[in-house]
């Protein structure tokens, strides 16, 4: 992590930013830092920032751009101009924050666009709270979809409440990193009983085994899907089919193992040892998948 990161600080209150450079300073191992922390105050931030990226072009930022007009701009800017994977923290009310001062600050409407109009005509009429969220945050995943993302969302709960208290939303431009950042993010996941994660944490989500049509992504609906999809994954392998089709889903490798084991038990694929061609029991990730006639 110290060969890694490289930390930026901004503030527009330049006597708060110079005591915390000089807190910053005393820490005990701030001498074995590689990086030196940079300190940007409001006057010149936009250029400083501009020159320490073009310096040292970051892999993967990880901001809150709803704290701060600022911030918004850099990811404006990370988005138009970088290919750096994005690791994107806020709390609802950031964003909801953010949405009241779009008329005095300009930056909101560089990131969402002509959705800017409909996400404050959708507050105002909808009063649900859990619609409103949920359309904001899919709305904030599609922008970053249309500039060429992978995104997927994770949420964190307060122990004791049921509301969502703080996103993280991951996004890059490279389907590998993607699919390696979820798959670190089940680790930290909450699960359903079927076994597939629901990428949150202490969400407190009722029992729902027996009632599986309730979710949205479940193994039961993995299997109809698979099994509608002969033309597609025909002579695939697992590992294969989980690349193909798990993006934009809660999907993860051991849930595709466990849907065809499905289908195999109900004859509508078999299993094919890849090197002897030779038709195996039970599947392994590199298994080709023949689907039956």
């Amino acid at each position: 992590m110290n060969r890694a990161v490289k930390t930026v600080f901004y503030d527009t209150d330049s006597a708060a930013l110079s005591q915390l450079q000089e807190q910053v300073e005393q820490l005990p191992y701030f001498p074995e830092l590689q990086h030196t922390p940079v300190f940007l105050g409001q006057e010149t931030a936009e250029a400083d920032l501009r020159q320490v990226l073009d310096e040292e072009p970051a892999a993967f930022t990880f901001m809150n751009p709803f704290r701060s007009g600022f911030s918004l701009k850099g990811l404006c800017d990370l988005l138009q101009h970088g290919e750096a994977g994005l690791f994107v923290h806020f709390t609802l009310q950031d964003l909801q924050v953010a949405l009241k001062k779009a008329k005095t600050d300009e930056t909101l409407g560089m990131l969402f666009g002509e959705r800017l109009g409909q996400l404050k005509d959708f507050q105002k009429k909808n009063r649900n709270i859990e619609r409103r969220e949920e359309y904001l945050l899919d709305s904030f995943e599609s922008i970053l979809a249309e500039k060429g993302c992978y995104t997927f969302r994770f949420r964190i709960n307060r122990p004791d409440k049921m509301q969502t208290g703080r996103y993280l939303v991951f996004a890059s431009k490279v389907e590998q990193a993607y699919t390696r950042l979820k798959d670190i993010m089940t680790q930290y996941s909450d699960y359903q009983e079927d076994g597939v994660p629901l990428f949150g944490a202490n969400l407190q989500h009722q029992q729902m085994s027996l009632f599986q049509e309730h979710y949205k992504y479940s193994i039961a609906n993995l299997v109809q899907d698979l099994s509608r999809r002969a033309t597609d994954y025909n002579n695939r392998t697992v590992q294969q089919v989980h690349e193909m089709h798990s993006i934009g889903t809660h999907y993860i490798l051991e849930n595709y193992k466990e849907a065809y084991e499905q289908l195999l038990r109900r004859g509508k694929v078999r299993f094919i040892n890849p090197k002897t061609g030779q038709v195996i029991s039970k599947p392994t990730y590199t298994s080709k998948i023949r689907y039956s006639a």
